[in-house]
């Protein structure tokens, strides 16, 4: 087996694991996937002298405060979505993943199934709304 086929193993296989610790359906595997690319592009790997992919090509360390559990309850700013002043501020959502495009997290909004990208989000990583009776 070569090393790409190793890799792409690696990446269905935590996948996997993001999706049934988290307790999510089966809709949201492209989310999972995406999180589990981003995060072994910052694990320290052998082969590049114990230094991440992302610190190769970008010349720094990744930020590792920034990372939070997949699948976990978060409430996000939704300021900026709100039509009407009198709207929601925040709402509980699940972390689904990060923004590829700039530092912030993706939530999905459990009453609406609307994703959201916000900076400002508040975790609690030990609730997970898809886990709950």
């Amino acid at each position: 087996m070569g090393a790409v086929e190793r890799r792409h193993r690696q990446i269905v296989e935590m996948d996997l694991a993001l999706l049934v610790y988290a307790n999510l359906p089966k809709p949201y595997w492209e989310d999972a996937f995406l999180t589990a690319v981003y995060i072994i592009n910052r694990l320290p790997t052998k082969i590049l002298n114990h230094c991440s992919p992302f610190e190769k090509a970008y010349h720094q360390k990744p930020n590792y405060n920034f990372m939070r559990v997949f699948g976990c309850a978060c409430w996000s700013n939704l300021r900026p979505y709100n039509k009407h002043k009198f709207d929601y501020r925040s709402k509980t959502c699940i972390f689904i993943g990060y923004s590829l495009s700039h530092q912030g997290y993706k939530c999905l909004d459990l009453s609406t199934s609307k994703i959201f990208m916000s900076r400002h989000v508040i975790f609690d990583e030990l609730f997970f709304p898809y886990k709950s009776p």
